[in-house]
């Protein structure tokens, strides 16, 4: 080919400069909508690399293969710390009212009521004594389920629940204390004292009392 017929650097430069302006080569044209999403996603892919390219950077050196096995090791690690963490999140949605919540109008689960019990001791042992008498509560009413072989309907408030004892005057009126307590004491303003512990403790030993009785079996 004739030397004289290639195109000039200049000609170049517009044919090029006509090329790029064409409809074609218009990267906002039609993808204005998806264009900030993309550069979304290319700077948080960057941002994850960015420490396994550093890992590689940094174990210069070494055999290309021990390299690449290095970060893929971290990146595995990664991916299980993140998919432990994303399950531990779910059950903690998916999980009840843990042990703490003592209210009888939450979701009763299988739990010992001696560990109950044992958390109410511990709580009394910091001065904490009005999670002590709800732990106690909670501890009273778990023992009332175990002895009478059912769990108490989801939903059922404090009042409800001494009017289904109204006829057990003994433990309704050892459980009106707690309810009383907890009003005044939790939900109140007032403060709980280590007295009103007390209190609370011997109405839970008596419902612990009335519930071993051979005749509440009988009449449950």
């Amino acid at each position: 080919m004739d030397r004289t017929s290639l195109p000039s650097s200049q000609e170049l430069r517009d044919k090029a400069l006509e090329i790029v302006s064409g409809s074609d080569y218009q990267i906002n044209s039609g993808q204005s909508d998806n264009s900030w999403s993309l550069l979304l996603m290319l700077e948080i892919l960057q941002w994850i690399l960015a420490p396994f390219i550093w890992i590689y950077n940094l174990t210069e050196g070494l055999p290309d293969f021990l390299r690449w096995v290095i970060v893929l090791g971290l990146a595995t690690v990664l991916a299980l710390l993140i998919a432990h963490i994303i399950y531990s999140f779910v059950t903690a949605i998916r999980t009840p009212k843990r042990i703490g919540d003592t209210g009888p109008n939450s979701r009763q689960r299988r739990i010992d009521p001696e560990e109950v019990e044992r958390l109410a001791s511990e709580a009394a042992g910091r001065a904490d004594y009005v999670t002590a008498i709800r732990f106690l509560f909670r501890a009273s009413v778990l023992r009332l389920e175990l002895a009478e072989k059912k769990s108490h309907r989801p939903g059922t408030t404090n009042r409800e629940l001494l009017r289904r004892y109204q006829s057990r005057p003994t433990l309704n009126e050892s459980l009106r204390l707690f309810v009383e307590t907890i009003d005044r004491k939790w939900y109140g303003d007032e403060t709980c004292s280590d007295i009103d512990y007390a209190a609370c403790q011997r109405a839970h030993n008596e419902v612990r009392r009335t519930i071993e009785e051979p005749a509440y079996a009988v009449g449950t």
